[in-house]
């Protein structure tokens, strides 16, 4: 029997892509290995956001085939949709598949199995047991200037609400205590099924069928939150952790962005959530370095994050993508690159921005009742969890995965706070 070890690379929306081909795998007769080097196949599900994405996939393929020369390795994903000639000239690489072929990977691998039947779900051995995700919808219709995602992952679609719904109830029935809703762009599910269709009517059935489980919402891009889903999102069950790309707070380079939204619009939808939800985590994505940004255009965004009531910041600089507007526009001289220094310094500005609001938001918690969710990692003297509003809890006592119970925090530090556990 051949064997395989899987490696993701990247978004949730990826991590459950490749929870899927592992279950496929082995339905076409392939046995797990935990490590690679007992594996006859390295399947590797990659990423392609950023430059630094890719350099994260050819590193691992250029270690894993130094130390496992005898194994071969597959690769699959978005960086082997986006540049597949590229892929398949590094040692050790025999196969490449785009998303478009990875259906087909499991053939690809074991010839033998070309009659095995692909399923629809991922199995409950490749799920995380606390938290699983459950994706929704596919690929974007949107372009922003700097994005290579629609290029790769194609035109949006959304899975069905019945298939949705048949997924959601299996999972809750298995005992999951919380499911996190994921998508490339997951704000357009249902658009290309119904124009009637929305989130928040998704949302709402998932409410209505799924009793049991806690709903965590995965990226949403600020557009997309209407009055509709804040109405729905003020039920109990939906943890208070909304996470909001904004990329930069200058109208200036949003327009340059080709991002359908304001600096303006953006914190009154904050200033909302915060409002309706307290003690909610608001985190957003911060793009620095984008073409043509100013010093002035970077300090008005960094002006807007510092008074927004935010709990955590991702910072990326800039990343030229092939095939996008903006690298069009930087090779023919109309738009001008910022100087790497430049983009690093703005780059730890911001971060340490970030790591300020995270100790803040944390330190706000200390003597707060908190509903987790315990982890799989545990520390030296119990367990990790997590709670509805999206804070590393340590708690002083073992708990298994997945168990929901409720905390009083008791201490912040700078990036998780400690708590007791009040009902397990």
């Amino acid at each position: 029997m051949s064997s395989f070890f899987l490696q993701n690379f990247g978004c949730r929306a990826n991590q459950a892509d490749g929870a899927w081909l592992a279950s496929a795998l082995q339905a076409a007769g392939m046995r797990s290995q935990p490590t690679p080097g007992a594996a006859d196949w390295i399947v590797l599900n990659t990423c392609t956001v950023t430059a630094a994405a890719d350099a994260e996939a050819r590193r691992a393929i250029r270690r894993l085939h130094r130390r496992h020369p005898e194994a071969r390795i597959a690769v699959t994903g978005c960086y082997a949709q986006r540049a597949p000639a590229e892929v398949a000239k590094l040692a050790g690489v025999a196969v490449v598949a785009g998303h478009g072929e990875k259906q087909q990977l499991p053939q690809r691998l074991v010839p033998e199995a070309q009659l095995y039947a692909a399923p629809k779900l991922a199995s409950a051995a490749w799920l995380e047991r606390a938290r699983p995700v459950l994706k929704v919808q596919e690929g974007c219709d949107r372009r922003c200037s700097y994005c290579v995602i629609p290029s790769v992952r194609g035109a949006s679609r959304s899975l069905a609400l019945g298939e949705v719904l048949a997924q959601a109830e299996a999972l809750a029935a298995a005992g999951h205590a919380e499911l996190v809703l994921s998508g490339i762009n997951l704000g357009q599910w249902g658009r290309d099924l119904d124009r009637r269709l929305g989130l928040a009517d998704l949302v709402r059935a998932l409410l209505e069928r799924t009793p049991a489980a806690r709903l965590r919402l995965s990226s949403i891009e600020p557009v997309d939150v209407t009055p509709e889903l804040e109405a729905v999102l003020a039920d109990a069950r939906i943890a208070r952790h909304f996470h909001l790309p904004l990329q930069s707070g200058s109208d200036a380079v949003l327009r340059r962005m080709r991002r359908r939204y304001r600096a303006g619009d953006f914190e009154r939808l904050v200033a909302r959530l915060h409002a309706r939800h307290p003690g909610a985590a608001i985190g957003t994505d911060v793009m620095v370095g984008f073409p043509g940004e100013t010093e002035a255009e970077f300090a008005e965004g960094l002006e807007l994050l510092a008074r927004l009531p935010l709990a955590y910041l991702h910072v990326f600089p800039f990343s030229v993508r092939p095939g996008t507007e903006a690298a069009e526009r930087l090779a023919s001289g109309a738009w001008r690159p910022v100087a790497e220094a430049q983009i690093e310094a703005r780059r730890l500005r911001v971060a340490g921005l970030g790591a300020a609001q995270r100790a803040a938001f944390l330190a706000s918690q200390v003597g707060q009742a908190l509903e987790v969710i315990t982890l799989h990692d545990a520390h030296a003297s119990g367990s990790w969890a997590l709670s509805d509003n999206y804070a590393r809890v340590a708690l002083p006592i073992a708990l298994p995965p997945g168990r929901r119970c409720w905390v009083r925090v008791t201490a912040a530090g700078a990036d998780h706070v400690g708590g007791e556990v009040l009902a397990a």
